[in-house]
């Protein structure tokens, strides 16, 4: 079990390299598996995460642009695994997530999204979150959440792929 006052800059970034690694057990399965985030900058301090993600065909919609549920799941993803960082070793999950979006984002761009913690209690966090295309580095949407800490610890039957730290 992780005790907060171990948590720092230097652990904050060890964690997301190793979740964001090829073989790490969050990529082999489920939407990570195909949206294959990659972990740019993390901030202990101001409980920052910044993940990229590459647009891939697949993901299109029938205008040829990244569809908006896609965005809306880049959001999720870097506001659960920061949300997770600061929860360990509890689970979270999503209570509410409002998007709003500003530019169309196209084939070839890759997405960063930089997630903040706002507010953490031993319940409820809330985060804001920016969209930004590399090219340009054009605001494509802006986002803020809700998530819930849950009274339950993920449970994975391989110590070599524990989230722990």
């Amino acid at each position: 079990m992780i005790i907060r006052e171990n948590l720092s800059q230097k652990n904050m970034e060890a964690w997301f390299s190793k979740i964001s690694a090829p073989d790490s057990f969050l990529k082999k399965r489920g939407v990570l598996t195909l949206l294959n985030p990659n972990y740019k900058k993390c901030n202990f301090e101001k409980k920052e995460l910044t993940l990229a993600f590459k647009v891939m065909d697949w993901e299109l919609n029938p205008e040829g642009g990244l569809h908006g549920g896609m965005i809306v799941s880049g959001f999720d993803i870097t506001f659960g695994l920061l949300c997770h960082y600061f929860s360990q070793p509890n689970m979270v999950c999503t209570v509410n997530l409002s998007t709003t979006f500003i530019q169309p984002v196209l084939p070839g761009d890759t997405v960063e999204y930089h997630a903040r913690i706002i507010s953490q209690g031993k319940n409820i966090v809330a985060m804001t979150g920016e969209a930004r295309l590399i090219r340009g580095n054009i605001l494509a949407a802006t986002a803020s959440t809700t998530f819930m800490i849950l009274n339950k610890t993920l449970e994975i039957s391989n110590e070599s792929e524990s989230l722990l730290i």
